[in-house]
């Protein structure tokens, strides 16, 4: 059980740094005009927060702490993916 949890663990922090490369990769082709530049700018910074917010869960003193970093940092994710970016696109909608 708790082999799963450390699996589980270490699988999430993954795909959270694999995600803020992305995002990165992402910002970085987008066009380099003035409504592109606001919105990569916001995008960085919401879209990395999301692990910054997951780091500071771990560092959590309670159980209820970290459920609610956590908690937060997978609800910014949800609100901030859908509306920008399309998986398999690659481009701003």
């Amino acid at each position: 059980m708790e082999n799963d949890k450390a699996k589980f663990k270490n699988e999430f922090k993954r795909r959270l740094y694999n995600w803020v490369l992305r995002l990165i990769k992402f910002i970085d082709k987008l066009p380099k005009d003035s409504v592109c530049s606001v919105m990569g700018k916001q995008l960085l910074r919401s879209g990395t927060s999301i692990l910054a917010n997951y780091i500071e869960a771990n560092s959590a003193s309670s159980k209820k702490d970290f459920i609610n970093f956590f908690t937060y940092s997978f609800e910014l994710r949800n609100s901030l993916l859908p509306p920008l970016i399309r998986r398999g696109e690659g481009r701003v909608r």
